[in-house]
């Protein structure tokens, strides 16, 4: 994403939440998707009020360091709960959520239509075990970034 481009995360609201707990923008390389919620929004032409389709995933994300523990596993830390919003959701398509949802990466790229709004936001869950998506969306904003404890970890 870097070259003439701009970065990414400066098209999504609320990115700095992620860039102030890991120093950048995350890949969300073996992140894990915990929950999704879909819901279709509220369209009601005659009152005036187009929400389209709405899209929140919480993901477990957190840094891979080169830092090796007691056990030889690489150390982890930032371990963090991000919730991520995406607005005006169409093509919504999901495959294999299972009970990991491990990613290789979340790819956000902008890019223009050639009939209807544009630009839009390209969305993919590229999947390392389970739950793979692809969809379109019309705005991207970090709702929240906190952070995550499970099994006893301690949050370095």
């Amino acid at each position: 994403m870097h070259g003439a481009m701009p970065d990414i995360e400066s098209l999504i609201q609320g990115s700095q939440k992620l860039k102030d707990i890991f120093g950048y923008w995350p890949s969300f390389h073996d992140a894990e998707v915990i929950e999704l919620h879909l819901w279709r929004g509220d369209v009601e032409p005659d009152q005036r009020r187009y929400v389209f389709p709405v899209l929140t995933v919480m993901l477990h994300v957190w840094e891979l360091t080169n830092e090796v523990d007691e056990r030889g596993y690489f150390v982890r830390r930032h371990h963090t709960l991000a919730t991520l919003r995406f607005h005006s959701v169409e093509e919504f398509s999901m495959q294999g959520f299972n009970q990991q949802n491990a990613i290789f990466e979340l790819t956000i790229e902008q890019r223009e239509s050639a009939d209807g709004p544009s630009p839009f936001f390209f969305v993919e869950f590229n999947p390392a075990y389970g739950m793979s998506a692809s969809f379109r969306c019309f705005r991207v904003e970090v709702v929240d970034a906190v952070p995550f404890t499970k099994d006893g970890e301690e949050n370095a």
